[in-house]
């Protein structure tokens, strides 16, 4: 019965291998027993559970023991002494009985019996025995003289049978073979190549240490493990075994070398049969495990697998199906008068019973009930030497050369015919002729003849190719698959380790190639080398760049060259760069400008840009519009003042202070005067503090001349004295004319007015 198992799920295999699903491939492992540290110094005893595979139990020796043959048994344990015996300790007892047999009825006439080499009786016929070349064989004995003959011996009579083998249509991943010692041929799954080694399907080998592989129908199938990360526990650490996969944590110390492998503290491992070592602080100890119990449930029986320690419970299941009818495995069966079929394997195989020849001369006439005709004396056709059913049905023929066919004596064989001893046997249905019993030697219509010309298929098996559109030739030992007998032909390799580049099987693709899906392919064209699994540039020719799995003369833009010949991306501020950070910009996207690697919104101080780039100022200067001293915007120290280099020009060069005809505005920029003045305050006729040369300074203005009530004095105009309409002096004494209704006496204006006030122009005194 086949059972379907989930993926990831684990289960316990027939012969106690753990088994793990993994998609599509099923990997078994050997048991790993853990150690159940049994006290032996106490006297306690392993013991390997019930239907169990590891000694999971201490028996205390406390417990009522048993003495069998020089051996003792713990409570409730059980053994077999001897093959088809089975002995059980119970309350210090043992009781011994044979092995238990499933029921089984005989039908009248037949008795049971045990036959030599085996444990349960079965039903044979009673009766007298037979003697075969001096050895004697009882009523009921059936024995074989050749791999596809079978005799029986009834009640005195030997009656031999050939074996009518049943018609096999194998698929086309599935080869004819004949086991052997076998007489019928069967279906064999294809075997897979793996290293020059051949693997049948279903078996399974290590490709290394975690590449466990299974043969699946001429196919490989691998799973790689993957090593989890494992922590150890204080007092442990990791070690890896001989020939295991991955590390796990073991006892530091107290470890055993034991017939060449090294064990470690706590390990047990099975010696043989039922004998199990542990290693305990460096000392190998070993004693026997006894076996738990065993009670099989109804529809189970007790199987003892070979080198394994304790019996197990198996489900009897059906072996074969023939007709539509189930039979067990061993079953035996009547098919009409003369033949009878057994099932064994699986395999049902059936025999025709072998009826002698009648002599010359007479007729077979079939008897009802009977298997074999009865030979009656008549007068055959001429060509006939014996006939069957009515005279002209050749059972023989006279002339030893001819061939029965149908009745009729021929020369050769008809199409689809071939030549069987002295009668013409059909072909396979698939066959247009054959020469072999298993064997075609064409095909029918749209049919291929196998490389082994075994069989017509559809298709041509795996390991084959279609030749001229009839049969199929072998590929290369190499190839599983191809499109012609070369080594450089294949489709899919043999060898599941190998790659296939340019149709041949290699172990390695080389350099400029990579594989993928076991197939070899080129690398780009621009590499020197590329990845193993994909077609991505790993390595470049000198003067050029990796960028994105290609090789590129010049990196594009927004990335540069790193010191390992790869395009690397460039900070997101920088439209080009030497480096990935930020400051290390060469060229910076509109409208940042760079400065010293980095890219900003704005120079700063100090700085001037140009064609996006930050540049320094004249050291004058605060700011600036470029290089030079002249170009300055504003200045350094703040005692400085800006002079423009032009009036129209915002631009100019730091100064102490302004020169004459300038002024200095809110700005602390020197701006030039009206071109009356010297100096001055605002940049008006009205504002001038000092005046050129002759001209003289009059209440914010330069004039040639001061007009009257005033008077030069150094550079300016001075106010007279009230009384004065004309002075050359401030005094009331330096009068030079007077106004109306005053007279000049000896420099002073005299008039009417008291003392301490004088004649206003409009009349009064003041």
């Amino acid at each position: 019965m086949i059972r379907c198992y989930e993926n990831a799920t684990s289960w316990r295999g027939p012969a106690c291998e753990s088994c793990t699903c993994y998609g599509d491939i099923t990997v078994c492992l050997p048991p790993r027993c853990a150690n159940p540290r049994c006290d032996y110094h106490k006297g306690e005893r392993l013991r390997i559970p019930a239907d169990g595979c590891c000694p999971a139990e201490c028996v205390s020796t406390s417990q009522d023991l048993c003495q069998h043959q020089g051996l003792t048994y713990g409570d409730n344990s059980q053994w077999s002494p001897s093959p088809c015996e089975e002995c059980v300790c119970s309350g210090g007892s043992v009781s011994c009985s044979p092995l238990p047999c499933p029921p089984l009825l005989c039908p009248p006439h037949q008795t049971l019996r045990t036959l030599a080499g085996q444990c349960c009786p079965i039903c044979v016929q009673t009766g007298a025995s037979c003697s075969v070349q001096g050895e004697l064989f009882s009523h009921g004995d059936v024995w074989s003289s050749t791999p596809c003959s079978r005799c029986v011996c009834q009640d005195g009579d030997i009656a031999c049978s050939a074996a009518q083998c049943q018609p096999v249509t194998c698929q086309p991943e599935q080869n004819l073979v004949i086991p052997a010692g076998g007489c019928c041929p069967r279906c064999v799954s294809n075997p897979c190549l793996s290293g020059g080694e051949q693997h049948q399907h279903g078996e399974q080998w290590q490709k290394d240490s975690c590449t466990t592989c299974v043969c699946d129908r001429g196919q490989a199938r691998c799973h790689t493990h993957t090593c989890p990360d494992i922590t150890c526990p204080k007092g442990e650490s990791k070690a890896q075994r001989a020939g295991q996969c991955c590390e796990e944590c073991v006892a530091t110390r107290g470890s055993c070398l034991y017939d060449g492998t090294l064990r470690y503290h706590g390990d047990m491992w099975n010696g043989t049969g039922c004998e199990y070592c542990s290693c305990e602080q460096g000392q190998v100890v070993c004693r026997n495990a006894e076996c738990g119990r065993l009670t099989c449930q109804q529809g189970q029986e007790v199987v003892r697998l070979q080198g394994k320690c304790c019996p197990h419970c198996v489900s009897m299941t059906t072996s074969c199906v023939f007709q539509n009818r189930p039979h067990q495995n061993g079953a035996r069966w009547t098919e009409g008068a003369c033949r009878e079929c057994e099932c064994e394997d699986g395999q049902v195989t059936c025999y025709l019973r072998t009826c002698p020849i009648c002599p010359s001369g007479s007729l077979a006439l079939p008897q009802d009930g009977h298997c074999c005709p009865q030979c009656t004396n008549v007068q055959c056709q001429s060509d006939c030497a014996s006939c069957s059913g009515s005279a002209d049905l050749c059972l023989t023929c006279r002339d030893s050369n001819s061939l029965v066919h149908l009745g009729r004596c021929l020369t050769v064989c008809p199409h689809g015919y071939r030549p069987d001893g002295h009668t013409c046997t059909a072909c396979q249905p698939s066959c247009a002729s054959c020469s072999r019993e298993w064997g075609c030697d064409s095909c029918a219509a749209s049919l291929l003849l196998t490389a082994d010309r075994g069989r017509c298929v559809p298709s041509c098996p795996p390991g084959s190719y279609q030749h001229l559109h009839t049969h199929c030739s072998d590929c290369h030992p190499s190839c599983s698959e191809c499109f012609s007998a070369g080594q450089q032909d294949c489709l899919v390799c043999s060898d599941p380790a190998a790659l296939l580049k340019d149709g041949e099987c290699v172990a390695d693709c080389g350099a400029g190639y990579y594989s993928q899906q076991g197939v070899c392919s080129a690398c780009d064209p621009s590499c020197s080398s590329c990845y193993p699994d994909n077609p991505a540039c790993l390595s470049c020719p000198p003067s050029t760049a990796l960028h994105h799995g290609r090789c590129i003369t010049q990196c594009p833009d927004h990335h540069y060259l790193d010191n390992h010949g790869r395009c690397r991306g460039c900070h997101s501020s920088c439209a080009s760069c030497w480096g990935p950070s930020g400051g290390q910009c060469s060229v910076c996207l509109e409208p940042l400008l760079l400065h010293q690697g980095h890219c900003v919104d704005s120079c700063g101080e100090g700085l001037y840009h140009k064609d996006n780039t930050c540049h320094n100022c004249h050291p004058s200067c605060r700011s600036c519009q470029g290089p030079q001293g002249s170009d300055c915007l504003r200045c350094l120290r703040p005692e400085d003042v800006l002079l423009p280099v032009d009036p129209q020009l915002p631009h100019g060069t730091c100064s102490h202070g302004c020169p004459a005809h300038f002024y200095l505005d809110t700005l602390h920029t020197c701006r030039g005067c009206h071109a009356s003045c010297l100096h001055c305050t605002t940049g008006s006729a009205d504002d001038c503090t000092s005046c050129p040369p002759p001209a003289l300074l009059h209440f914010g203005h330069c004039v040639s001349t001061c007009p009257p009530g005033a008077f030069p004095l150094e550079n300016t105009c001075a106010v007279c004295h009230a009384t004065c309409d004309v002075c050359s002096g401030e005094s009331l004494a330096d009068c030079l004319s007077c106004p109306l209704l005053a007279s000049l006496q000896q420099g002073s204006c005299r008039t009417s007015c008291p003392d301490s006030t004088y004649l206003h122009p409009s009349g009064g005194c003041r």
